[in-house]
C-alpha cells in the first residue's frame, strides 16, 4: 500500500498533476509482489512516464525506481506509516512461531537493506533466522530462487517449510519451490488470490481473524 501510494506521489508530480495519480494504485495491485523492476517498468508503460522521465540518464523505470525509493522512504515508510499498514495478525504469528523455537524468516521481493528497516520498525527483526531480499537472488517472484535460497540459509528442506504469503506472485514462487503455503490478502492482492488456481482456496485467509485456525489446521494436515 506505501509503495503504491509512493508511486501515485511522484508519478503525480512527473505528469504535472495537482495531486497523487490515482491510477499507479490500480497498476500496483495488478503486480503486487513482484520485484521493484517489474513494479516500475508496469508504472512507466500503464502511465505512459517514458517522456516525463526523458531527461534522466539511466532507463526509465530505473530512474522512476529511484524516485519512488526516494520518495517512500522519505514520506510513507516512516515508524507510525508502516504499523498503519502492518498485518498484527501475521505479526503475532511470526512471534508465537519464533517463540515456540521454529525457525522463522523473510523473503522478499524487496532489497535486503530496505526489508531490514522495516522489520525493525515493527520490532521483529531480532526474531528472524533469515532475512532474504531480491537483491541476493538472480531471479525474484513468481521464480522460486528466494525461498529455495532461504530454506537452504536455514537448513530445512522444501516441504518442511510453510510460507505464508500475501500475493499470487509469491504464492506462485513458494509452490514452484515445492513448499506448503498459506495466503493472507490484502487490499490489493484478494482479487488475484480468488483468480489463481495453484493454491486450494481453504489455504487463501480472507478475514485475518482465523489466520491462526487456518495455519494450525494446515500444520495439523501436513503431519
Amino acid at each position: 500500500m506505501l509503495k503504491a501510494k509512493a508511486y501515485a506521489a511522484v508519478s503525480g508530480d512527473l505528469l504535472g498533476m495537482d495531486g497523487p495519480d490515482e491510477r499507479a494504485i490500480d497498476v500496483y495491485r495488478g503486480i503486487v509482489g513482484a520485484t521493484d523492476e517489474t513494479a516500475a517498468r508496469a508504472m512507466v508503460d500503464g502511465l505512459g512516464l517514458t517522456d516525463a522521465l526523458g531527461d534522466a540518464t539511466e532507463e526509465p523505470w530505473l530512474a522512476l525506481s529511484w524516485l519512488q525509493m526516494e520518495r517512500y522512504r522519505s514520506e510513507f515508510a516512516t515508524g507510525d506509516g508502516l504499523r498503519s499498514v502492518a498485518y498484527p495478525h501475521a505479526l503475532d504469528l511470526l512471534r508465537i512461531q519464533a517463540a515456540s523455537g521454529t525457525s522463522v524468516a523473510v523473503a522478499t521481493s524487496s532489497h535486503t537493506d530496505a526489508a531490514a528497516r522495516v522489520t525493525e520498525e515493527l520490532g521483529i527483526r531480532a526474531l528472524l533466522d533469515a532475512l532474504v531480499g531480491r537483491d541476493q537472488v538472480t531471479n525474484g517472484k513468481p521464480y522460486p530462487e528466494i525461498y529455495l535460497k532461504t530454506a537452504d540459509i536455514l537448513g530445512v528442506t522444501p516441504d518442511e517449510v510453510v510460507v505464508v504469503e500475501d500475493s499470487a506472485t509469491g504464492l506462485e514462487a513458494a509452490v514452484r519451490a515445492g513448499m506448503r503455503c498459506i495466503a493472507i490478502a490484502s487490499v490489493f492482492s484478494s482479487e488475484g488470490l480468488r483468480a489463481q488456481t495453484l493454491l486450494r482456496q481453504d489455504w487463501c485467509v480472507y478475514d485475518p481473524e482465523t489466520l491462526k485456525a487456518v495455519v494450525e489446521r494446515h500444520l495439523s494436515e501436513a503431519r
